[in-house]
């Protein structure tokens, strides 16, 4: 039996007034998506647990049965995890605009790896601290290191909660480090404008120290594999003991490499026990607020990703759990805690006919706990 984890990041949403408040996944139209939920059976999964911000993070280290309230240290060492970076503080590093005193884009103008690369050069290059370090990610998404201890714990804000806000009362707050971080930023501000015209500030967010994660052939007795866009998901692959699938091409948006996406997903199938398709564009539209662009994103989703799959590997001998690690409603523009829908494929059936946030509820599953996910998805 073969294992396929989809995760759609952040598709769940809320009803929308301009949509005739209906859902974005209610107006899309999702044959394949729907063909899974019709053929399997649904419920709703708690993937953020009480106590936790509603991060792709703790979502998806939850959905892949990873405690977090035993493991869960912080964002940015994930990824560094991705990037095979080490040090005793970690956060992730946003490049971002700022106009005005208000955060005008989390994401920099969606600026290009090679530009971004060479934004983390100049960072380097002009530090003041010794102790401070840069590494490049993926576009906006980069890293800042610092090697030295504080004792204190810092308060910082993600910048795609921010969007629109003025960013005076969601500087970082806490202490010694705190400081630290806000002399960086306004040391940024100052040279970034001569760099790009993309960014002109970093923003450091869910930093702490580096985490241990329990492996996954270890746990599960399968060799598993991750696809992914994000060096989060890598990371996260990485800390379990998981392979990572490189792929060329994509983006993280809905521009991306669907092709190439399903075609190393189904080579992986063929070599690994369980696999892992993770990816980011319809999370990205939802934080664009965009409620039309988000049904398009679905739809492509479906088509490009979930039918296409769907002719490749084989129904017989192959079990498939769908769903999004978090909703990111098109109203708010960021992630919320609440439960998203999920259909199983292979273990069964119910009386669910379509995917969608309010049928899954009718599911057989009814509502239940995210680390329980994977049992329900390999359990004899």
């Amino acid at each position: 039996m073969k294992y396929l984890l989809l995760i759609p990041d952040g598709m769940a949403d809320w009803e929308v007034e301009e949509l005739d408040r209906r859902t974005p996944l209610e107006v899309a139209e999702t044959e394949n998506m729907d063909f899974l939920a019709k053929e399997g059976a649904c419920g709703i999964a708690k993937t953020v647990p009480d106590g936790f911000e509603p991060g792709s993070d703790v979502a998806n280290l939850t959905i892949l049965g990873v405690d977090v309230r035993k493991h869960y240290t912080g964002r940015g060492p994930i990824e560094a995890l991705a990037r095979g970076v080490k040090g005793k503080l970690v956060f992730r590093c946003n490049l971002v605009k700022v106009e005005d005193g208000v955060m005008v884009d989390y994401s920099g103008g969606r600026i290009s790896d090679e530009e971004a690369r060479k934004v983390i050069e100049e960072l380097n290059r002009a530090k003041p601290y010794d102790f401070v370090k840069f590494y490049a990610g993926k576009s906006y998404r980069n890293l800042l290191v610092i090697n030295k201890d504080f004792r204190d714990d810092v308060k910082t804000f993600p910048p795609h909660d921010i969007t629109g806000k003025e960013i005076d009362k969601h500087l970082p707050s806490g202490g010694e480090l705190a400081e630290l971080l806000k002399e960086l930023m306004g040391w940024s501000a100052e040279i970034l404008p001569e760099i790009t015209d993309k960014a002109n500030m970093i923003w450091p967010w869910g930093g702490g120290r580096m985490p241990s994660f329990p492996n996954f052939g270890q746990r599960y007795g399968l060799r598993g594999a991750m696809i992914t866009e994000v060096d989060l998901l890598e990371g996260i692959a990485k800390g379990m003991g998981m392979d990572v699938v490189q792929v060329e091409g994509i983006t993280g948006y809905i521009d991306t490499n669907y092709r190439g996406l399903v075609r190393e997903t189904a080579r992986a199938l063929e070599n690994y026990d369980f696999v892992v398709l993770h990816t980011e564009g319809i999370d990205e539209v939802g934080h664009e607020g965009d409620a039309e662009l988000k049904v398009r994103a679905i739809e492509l989703y479906d088509s490009k990703i979930v039918g296409k799959l769907l002719n490749k590997v084989d129904l017989d001998e192959t079990r498939i759990l769908l769903l999004p690690d978090h909703p990111t409603p098109v109203k708010v523009k960021t992630h919320v805690a609440e439960p998203v829908p999920f259909t199983l494929y292979g273990r069964g059936r119910d009386e669910v006919k379509v995917y969608t946030e309010k049928s899954c509820r009718r599911g057989k599953f009814g509502l239940v706990d995210g680390l329980r996910l994977m049992d329900l998805l390999i359990k004899k």
